[in-house]
């Protein structure tokens, strides 16, 4: 179902695209403020891409 308001479809980039840090080892979605991996507890964590993929 498309999100046809502007407002709404930026709240929902917003969401999916700024709001996460990806580990690099296991590929987790981890908050922002994480330090660790919640799954494997590494430190090598990466800010998610902030463009979508087509």
């Amino acid at each position: 179902m498309p999100i046809d308001d502007p407002y709404k479809r930026k709240i929902a980039a917003y969401h999916l695209l700024a709001k996460h840090l990806i580990c690099r080892k296991c590929g987790a979605h981890n908050p922002i403020k994480a330090v660790k991996c919640r799954l494997c507890r590494s430190k090598d964590l990466r800010p998610k891409r902030r463009e979508r993929s087509k």
